[in-house]
């Protein structure tokens, strides 16, 4: 061993060293930032040289830098000089210096002067008496309903329905626009016949006619609408079944009677199979079995429940010769908006030899599906990162338009989102903690506040203008109901406000909701049917309105040929930064000086604001862990649900296709995508769960067995 021999210690005296490995190197070429970082690390930077640079070059070089030092090292001798601090927070900017996106050319342009008149509205030469229906529903549909005309496709309905004979009982499949009519298309004819028996007739009758719907919202509204239409005639009794009510109660409406059952297939199968008071009312009158929004019976997997349904009402015996001047089977109607895929299979199941009644083009014994010519379409291509802000833009134009309307108008907006949890982020970010409305609905609905994150027309209002509710399937049933009748009806607290609704595809079906002048679709549907459907909440008899539908820019603009065939009349394609986010944005901030008490008007520029009003959003996030919570779940949620779009449409809306950091940020997050789920994972495992006790334990058990078998497909 020579005397040489020995340990060897290194030591760094520049100090700083942990905080230099945690610095990150960003800007410049990737090849700068990589000597950069092996620099720092100590390490020595690659010798490689290429094979044509000859001796004379390399010198050439190496003097070159020898007397000019390059970028690199001078900013890793600034890294030695100040290390930054470890763990710093980087903050992307929300606006790019390249903010023009290549959209797709508008190959369907809206053609004005092609929309001549509204296409569900009534029709002024046409009258209900001229139809055949009773005088005593006439006058009560002008004096209380205030309806005066029916709409062609309550014109084609009537006239089968309320013939006598053979020819009116064949089954029907009743197909026409949104918003034009159907549920009184099928109801009215069914009284009027009832009506014109000259038999005394009251709930103790039985049921004449049982109507299914695909939702608890959609069962409820066509029970409103049969019980303003049977207020004329007292002794007709609806009754609604629907999940997340008590049974109990139902049951004792059961026994006292009623003459139309209205409810979700679940809870409607639920007391065929375990009722008997039911199967008795059914088994002295039941003439008409009625299917509404077929499409999503379907789609939602109640195929096998309306088979046990139509199996069980067969099987009761029933008897024609007490009512013979109505139909001498059970008929059955199967309603729908669209014609495709489960709306058909649903009829092959549950019609027999039906008649196709449709108020649209007929080509190949197929009605063609069209959206309401009056039906204003917008269409806007948003990167990932701005849709929150974009929203709040949209909004914020929608209330400006909102506050030149005459006092006392209510003005209604829906917002769709993919799923719940995005709708409690959504409604938590424009809405604040400290106003609540609790003579409402409780918590589902938030009066507006004058919070950092207000958006520049709701600040002008003197008191809070704005409502903002929220609606989906994960709220109790009670609070859906309320929230609804809140919404749609003008009350006192309601009247001359603005109205935002955060809702999922739960509100998307069949719900008559007044004056909703404004649809945005920041999440688009998972089916080209649901589009649809969520555009027919506004534009509605004859009645103007508009749609805004968000895309991102690639592939998803390929989603414009998909729904190209609803528009004929085409839409607008709109620009996010010129027609959106300037127009809410470009205003005149002003700042008080605090020595002469003066005011400075200084002319800011649109991205700078809304980058501010961003900015609040995720400061929020930062401070407040339970809105933190809240937004990862929803970016989580959205993500899944993202990867739910059907088979047809996956070119589209692929999530490979998506970037999860810009995505992130549309919902106040900062970290990194991939750290989001494993931080809340790890925050979930950090609470301890109390240990639970064998009797705790039974009863928990039990109640869980007990809701298993008494629930229904919660939607």
């Amino acid at each position: 061993m020579s005397d040489d021999d020995g340990m060897l210690l290194n030591f760094d005296t520049s100090g700083g060293t942990e905080e230099r490995k945690s610095a990150k190197v960003t800007g410049g070429r990737w090849k700068d930032r990589r000597k950069l970082r092996m620099m720092m690390d100590g390490k020595a930077p690659s010798k490689r040289r290429r094979v044509e640079q000859g001796d004379e070059g390399r010198e050439q070089t190496k003097r070159r830098t020898e007397k000019e030092p390059s970028a690199v090292n001078t900013a890793a001798q600034e890294i030695k000089k100040a290390a930054p601090v470890a763990n710093a927070q980087i903050v992307s900017s929300l606006f790019t210096s390249n903010r023009e996106i290549s959209t797709s050319v508008n190959t369907n342009a809206h053609d004005e002067d092609a929309v001549k008149k509204p296409s569900n509205a009534p029709l002024s030469m046409e009258t209900f008496e001229s139809l055949g229906v009773q005088e005593m529903l006439v006058s009560h549909l002008k004096d209380k309903m205030r309806i005066q005309k029916p709409t062609s496709i309550q014109k084609l309905v009537f006239s089968h329905m309320l013939l006598s004979g053979k020819s009116a009982d064949g089954d029907l499949f009743i197909n026409a626009q949104t918003g034009s009519g159907k549920t009184l298309a099928y109801l009215l004819p069914i009284v009027s016949r009832i009506l014109r028996m000259n038999v005394r007739v009251d709930r103790k009758s039985g049921c004449f006619a049982l109507i299914v719907a695909p939702t608890r919202e959609l069962a409820s509204q066509i029970y409103s609408v049969a019980s303003m239409l049977t207020n004329c005639c007292h002794y007709l009794v609806p009754c609604l079944l629907i999940g997340g009510e008590r049974k109990k109660s139902e049951k004792a409406r059961l026994r006292k009677g009623c003459n139309f059952i209205i409810g979700t297939p679940g809870r409607i199968l639920d007391h065929l199979q375990n009722t008997k008071v039911i199967r008795e009312q059914l088994s002295h009158s039941l003439r008409y079995f009625v299917m509404d929004e077929g499409d999503k019976l379907m789609e939602l997997g109640f195929e096998e429940t309306i088979r046990d349904i139509l199996n069980i009402i067969h099987e009761v015996p029933v008897n024609t010769e007490r009512f013979p001047q109505l139909p001498t089977r059970i008929v059955h109607i199967l309603c729908s908006a669209t014609m495709q895929n489960g709306a058909a299979k649903l009829g092959d199941v549950a019609l027999q030899n039906y008649k196709l009644i449709s108020s649209r083009k007929i080509e190949n014994d197929d009605a063609i599906t069209e959206a309401p010519e009056q039906l204003l379409q917008k269409i806007v291509v948003v990167p990932p990162k701005l849709r929150l802000v974009t929203l709040a833009a949209e909004l914020d134009e929608i209330h400006r338009k909102h506050k030149q309307l005459q006092d006392g108008v209510t003005s209604r907006t829906m917002v769709f989102l993919s799923c719940s949890d995005s709708v409690e982020f959504h409604h938590e970010t424009f809405s604040t903690n400290d106003l609540y409305h609790r003579n409402l609905v409780g918590e589902s609905v938030r009066l507006l506040d004058k919070g950092n994150n207000i958006l520049p027309s709701f600040k002008s209002d003197e008191e809070p203008g704005v409502i903002f509710y929220k609606l989906h399937g994960s709220l109790s049933q009670p609070i859906r109901t309320s929230t609804l009748e809140s919404f749609a009806k003008d009350t006192p607290t309601t009247k001359g406000k603005h109205l935002i609704m955060f809702c999922t595809d739960v509100a998307s079906r069949g719900l008559d909701l007044p004056h909703v002048g404004t649809v945005l679709e920041v999440d688009p549907p998972f089916s080209t049917e649901d589009h649809l459907h969520r555009v027919g909440r506004t534009a509605r008899a004859g009645q103007g309105g508009e749609a805004l539908l968000f895309l991102l820019p690639g592939e998803e603009e390929g989603y414009l040929g998909k729904i190209k065939s609803y528009h004929p009349k085409g839409w607008k394609l709109l620009k996010y930064d010129d027609d959106l986010l300037k127009p809410a944005f470009e205003q005149v901030n002003v700042r008080r000086s605090d020595k002469d008490d003066k005011q400075d008007d200084t002319v800011l520029e649109w991205d700078t604001n809304a980058t501010t009003w961003h900015l609040n959003v995720e400061r929020r996030v930062l401070e407040d862990s339970n809105f933190k919570s809240l937004a990862i779940k929803a970016f989580t949620s959205h993500i899944r649900a993202y990867a739910t779009h059907i088979s047809e449409e996956k070119p589209f809306f692929n999530i490979k296709f998506l970037h999860l950091g810009h995505l992130a940020k549309s919902f106040g997050l900062r970290e990194r995508p991939k750290g989001i789920g494993a931080q809340h994972s790890k925050d979930r495992d950090s609470v301890k769960k109390p240990k639970e006790n064998s009797k705790n334990k039974m009863f928990r058990l039990a109640r869980m067995a007990v809701k298993e078998s008494a629930s229904e497909f919660n939607y």
